[in-house]
């Protein structure tokens, strides 16, 4: 296979690790999903995706959702922090970070206002 390919099918860009998270997060109905794009403020990570959930068992279906939809697309070597049960659990992929929590967690933490409302590019 020529180099150019390869390297394409292996590497995915910041944005569409993104859109994956985003769509896996949406296909098991997370709730106000947004999408931080942090660049300017942060020289650690470069975007945040922010979710709830309304129970431990829809937190655990998104994390699966998402876990499944990364190794579909050639994504590997992460491991979540945090367990279902403490409301809220973050995934490191480098320039992406994942923020799924509990309603109450969320709104507790209020990670948007942190990182300031200019930085939200998706909300759903």
């Amino acid at each position: 296979m020529p180099k150019a390919k390869q390297k394409k099918l292996n590497k995915l860009s910041h944005k569409d690790m993104v859109e994956i998270i985003a769509r896996a997060a949406e296909a098991k109905q997370a709730l106000d999903l947004k999408i931080l794009d942090v660049r300017k403020r942060s020289k650690i990570v470069d975007y945040l995706v922010i979710c709830s959930a309304e129970s431990e068992p829809q937190l655990r279906a998104i994390e699966k959702e998402i876990d499944k939809q990364l190794r579909n697309n050639k994504i590997k070597g992460f491991r979540w922090q945090g367990l279902v049960r403490s409301g809220w659990l973050v995934l490191d992929l480098g320039a992406v970070a994942v923020h799924l929590m509990g309603a109450a967690e969320r709104e507790y933490y209020n990670l948007e206002e942190i990182w300031g409302k200019e930085a939200i590019i998706y909300h759903y």
